[in-house]
């Protein structure tokens, strides 16, 4: 890092920073390859980090031994011996270990479970949502009988405890931990399929490894903060006041969309959405903002909206709380039900993860216009192109739905 690094945050640090300034500095930063914000691993580019099924899959083919990562059994072995079952590692049984996903039982419904010989081990795991109610005395319930060994592991963000006390605990930091060890210490892959597996394997690890903090320090990012954090929280509050006056934008902007037929820009309107279950059965909710483009047939008898495609966003955004969650987004909302329980099933095979009425969703782009138009312009404008997108290919969806089941 150059000395004109620190000669410029000293000239920062004060009570009303120049932004513009500020900005002219983290350009130059980035333009000379000592800072390069933004994802860069494969689940944060495709924003899918936070969607357990996305970790369900990867952690499921980490630990089958057949699977093209040429890791064999390290990773399934390491997490055995992790919960004091070292002894099932041993011998060839985890070479034989056969892994499955989403296993319905009587009562429930498993995320992982490996078979070999010797043992069962089901994994049940979190990555921000709370284990429903008895979801774990379910799973145990279900998988007890049998002649193996059975094992039961609550993997989880943070190592939560299980509220049945037949699962282990574990983080997905120590199960970063485990894949590291397997990486480190397995010879190196002899074909290009198993080198992309392996590759696979590490950006993976990598990706955990940011989420549970234990990525490597980055001194660019680590002097940026020390040089310019005390004026952080006032650029956060500017950003949230930006993303406050987006409904209101992209209600205007989706009101000169031609989409080919009659349409009503409905909003913005407030609601209330419905988070996903805690622990104790429990919806936690939340005040949103919505922007819909509807057509007439799409209202109910009494004038009330039934469906719509649009924008949604919490009542206080922020792109940086909760992991990102509470950035604006964009998809299909259905009020009604039995609309939205029969959008949720033709959506299913697009996103796995509903959120309250919306069965298929997706983020804005927050990434910054390249040409320093208006933040707020900008985005509307990107808000309202990608909605007549999603009109395109999903308004023949909605009518489908309206018109009820053939």
């Amino acid at each position: 890092m150059s000395n004109n690094f620190v000669s410029n945050s000293e000239e920062l640090m004060s009570v009303n920073p120049d932004w513009a300034v500020i900005e002219a500095e983290l350009a130059r930063l980035r333009t000379a390859g000592l800072w390069m914000p933004g994802p860069a691993g494969v689940l944060d580019v495709v924003q899918a980090a936070g969607k357990e099924r996305a970790h369900q899959l990867l952690i499921g083919w980490l630990l089958d031994p057949r699977r093209p990562h040429d890791l064999g059994t390290a990773v399934l072995a390491g997490l055995l011996a992790a919960v004091g079952r070292a002894d099932l590692a041993a011998g060839g049984g985890p070479v034989r270990a056969r892994v499955e996903l989403e296993v319905v039982k009587a009562q429930s419904r498993a995320d992982i479970v490996v078979t070999a010989p010797e043992f069962t081990l089901v994994i049940e795991l979190k990555v921000h949502a709370d284990e429903g109610h008895e979801q774990t005395t379910r799973l145990a319930d279900d998988h007890a009988a049998g002649r193996r060994a059975v094992v039961l592991l609550f993997l989880t963000l943070g190592g939560d405890a299980p509220a049945d006390g037949r699962f282990a605990p574990m983080s997905l930091r120590t199960f970063a931990d485990l894949l590291r060890t397997a990486v480190e210490h397995a010879p190196a892959p002899r074909i290009a399929q198993t080198r992309r597996g392996r590759e696979t394997a590490v950006d993976y690890l990598e990706t955990l490894e940011r989420m549970t903090g234990m990525a490597p320090d980055d001194q660019a990012a680590a002097r940026i903060w020390l040089s310019y954090g005390e004026h952080l929280p006032a650029a956060r509050e500017a950003a949230r006041a930006v993303l406050r006056r987006l409904p209101a934008a992209v209600a205007a902007a989706l009101g000169g969309l031609e989409v080919g037929e009659p349409v009503k820009v409905v909003g913005p309107f407030d609601y209330v959405a419905d988070g996903h279950p805690n622990r104790n059965g429990a919806f936690r909710t939340y005040d949103e903002v919505g922007v819909l483009l509807a057509k007439p047939s799409w209202f109910a008898a009494d004038g009330s909206l039934a469906a719509g495609i649009g924008f949604g966003a919490r009542a206080e955004p922020d792109p940086f709380e909760e992991g990102g969650e509470l950035r604006p987004f964009l998809g299909i909302r259905a009020r009604d039900p039995e609309v939205n329980a029969r959008l949720k099933e033709a959506c299913a095979p697009q996103d796995h993860v509903h959120w309250d009425r919306w069965p298929r969703w997706e983020y804005l782009d927050l990434a910054l216009p390249e040409d320093g138009e208006e933040l707020v312009t900008a985005y509307a404008a990107r808000a309202a192109e990608r909605i007549a997108a999603l009109w395109e290919r999903n308004h023949a969806l909605i009518d489908q739905a309206m018109a009820g089941p053939r």
